[in-house]
């Protein structure tokens, strides 16, 4: 059996929140990755155990009584434990503090020496390298991330104004897109429906109706319909896209510039 080198800084992705977020972090690693033949790239180990991994959402609402934080948490020890030093978990909601403080807590008493990366400060520190003169930052999210002011509270911390929608806006939209048990992204793995289409342009016209200057794509699954639809003429920020940029710069202390925005 072989053995990692010292110098193989191994990352870590935990999966299964939702079951594609995870495979499309790793395709985000490769695709951003300097490599010109197989050797080249990053080591990553995946563990994507959806069935273990309750919703966030339902559990930030009360409506789940057991804080997935216990079992995420065993899975970023089970990935210290085969040799990974960095971990990035691709679902927004998990990093709102009732969970990831939970998380982290948990991680101090099993003295774990894991470097576990926080996508929304991740994203938030993407936007002010690449957009530094944009103040306004529209907000995409699960309804968890968003009633817990998660970005919010974030965005204004590094000295922009965050674009929310209103309550009824939030469910009946955005909320659709993702969760809607006939018509949102979960409900349909293998393609992105008619009325999800529709709504997600609907959003994004609402963020540039306020003025936004981008869009954070606060939810895994909205980074899904991003890439499968058109965006439009708004510049949006996917905060996977944040998360594996992150990791690569961990893993190799470098990455390629971020191209600098309008």
């Amino acid at each position: 059996m072989f053995s990692l080198t010292k110098d193989d800084r191994v990352i870590g992705i935990v999966g299964g929140m939702g079951p594609e977020a995870g495979g499309m972090l790793f395709n985000r690693i490769l695709a951003l990755s300097e490599a010109s033949t197989d050797q080249d790239h990053l080591s990553v180990i995946m563990m994507s155990l959806p069935k273990y991994m309750a919703d966030r959402t339902q559990f930030l609402e009360g409506n789940e009584e057991i804080n997935p934080a216990f079992n995420i948490t065993k899975i970023i020890l089970k990935l210290e434990e085969v040799g990974a030093s960095i971990v990035g978990i691709p679902c927004n909601t998990t990093h709102v503090p009732a969970i990831m403080n939970k998380i982290q807590e948990l991680l101090r008493d099993a003295g774990s020496n894991i470097r576990l990366l926080h996508m929304p400060v991740e994203t938030c520190k993407y936007i002010a390298e690449r957009y530094p003169t944009y103040k306004r930052i529209g907000v995409m999210s699960s309804n968890g991330t968003y009633r817990s002011l998660l970005y919010k509270n974030l965005l204004e911390r590094y000295g922009y104004d965050a674009v929310l929608p209103e309550k009824d806006f939030q469910q009946q939209v955005i909320h659709n897109i993702i969760y809607d048990p006939v018509h949102g992204i979960k409900a349909n793995p293998d393609r992105i429906t008619r009325q999800a289409k529709l709504w997600w342009t609907t959003a994004l016209d609402f963020f540039r109706s306020q003025q936004a200057d981008a869009v954070i794509l606060g939810c895994t699954e909205l980074s899904i319909i991003a890439q499968k639809t058109p965006v439009p003429d708004i510049p949006v920020v996917d905060a996977m896209e944040s998360l594996a940029r992150s990791m690569i710069k961990e893993a190799v202390q470098v990455v390629e510039p971020i191209p600098p925005g309008e």
